[in-house]
């Protein structure tokens, strides 16, 4: 079946609508599993605080966590941004971005961000002031015609326009850059992701069963549920980083790489273009731009494992969405191909 092209402002809502309900989803597991968690320490160690007064503490403390952690969160975007070499962007990419975003009619502004890198590739970033930051290596300069650049931007640009960028800018300044970016990630993170929740988990069970053992003889130490409470709140806060990576993934419309190519082919009046920028991208496999796989979900041309399909991707291939254009654009699949420009 055929996809019928959307508009931007279906777009936007439709990601409006999976954003909260992704949040949701996640408040509901944190306040089920601290609820539990709360439950069981007062009644293992015989507590005589007020469990809803607690409960309703620990959910206060944890919103406050995940506001510093979204505001903090942001840093780590704004460096990658600084760390990129000081320099004229190539002006072959600067006439491409006014091109597409001449067909657009918008009046977003989007700062144009060249990586030093062979590969032909490309992502972009909501950042705090409203602004976009949109980064495209010099591989898109070199490699492709003047078409297929402009369709790399406009696709781009239908991503920004329709709220894609938005979402992943969110989630990524609360799931942070992940692991493999090595020295650079903070090492909360990467304990996040390495199992400290599983290592903090141990002690709190060994507290939790000592004084359940010892209820029948002896009081539990008044520290004792204090220091437990703590360290259920270590553990879950270890766990945003994974729960939110992992609902992410699951969250995130697959559909939204098909409405892009979709929408910059009629931005741009060249749903050829569109389809040679796929293909040529799908084909320059000699130099490949390895970054964190959280932003596997916002690359034009991802590394991923296309052999087998995982349940959770978050990316079609590339053959799909050349098959997927081929059915909006009959056109494109009977072989017939413009002169490259």
């Amino acid at each position: 079946m055929s996809m019928q092209p959307k508009d931007f402002f279906s777009l936007l809502q439709a990601n409006r609508r999976r954003m909260f309900l992704l949040f949701f989803v996640f408040s509901c597991l944190v306040m089920g599993l601290s609820s539990a968690g709360v439950f069981l320490v007062r009644r293992l160690l015989a507590a005589r605080a007020d469990f809803w007064l607690t409960l309703l503490l620990f959910w206060l403390l944890y919103l406050l966590y995940a506001i510093l952690r979204f505001a903090l969160g942001g840093r780590w975007i704004l460096n990658l941004v600084a760390a990129l070499p000081p320099g004229q962007v190539d002006r072959r990419l600067e006439n491409a971005l006014q091109a597409a975003l001449l067909g657009t009619g918008t009046d977003i502004h989007v700062r144009l961000l060249e990586i030093p890198h062979p590969d032909i590739n490309s992502f972009s970033f909501a950042l705090p002031d409203g602004s976009h930051a949109l980064f495209v290596t010099r591989g898109v300069a070199e490699k492709l015609p003047e078409r297929e650049r402009e369709a790399v931007m406009a696709h781009e640009l239908a991503h920004i326009t329709s709220g894609d960028t938005m979402i992943q800018s969110v989630l990524l300044r609360l799931v942070g850059p992940g692991p493999s970016l090595g020295r650079s990630t903070s090492w909360f993170t990467r304990a996040s992701y390495r199992g400290l929740p599983a290592l903090l988990a141990i002690p709190l069970t060994a507290l939790v069963l000592t004084a359940a053992l010892n209820s029948g003889r002896k009081p539990s130490p008044a520290f004792l549920y204090p220091l437990s409470l703590a360290l259920l709140f270590a553990v879950l806060a270890s766990l945003m980083s994974l729960l939110l990576y992992r609902l992410m993934r699951l969250f995130l419309d697959r559909e939204r790489e098909y409405y892009a190519d979709l929408q910059a082919s009629y931005i741009l009046r060249d749903p050829e273009a569109v389809y040679l920028a796929v293909e040529h991208a799908s084909e320059d496999v000699r130099d490949i731009m390895l970054l964190p796989r959280n932003l596997d979900a916002i690359l034009f041309h991802p590394v991923v494992d296309y052999a087998s399909y995982r349940p959770f991707r978050t990316q079609p291939t590339m053959a799909e969405r050349m098959r997927r254009l081929e059915e909006c654009f009959p056109a494109l699949s009977t072989g017939e191909r413009h002169p490259a420009s």
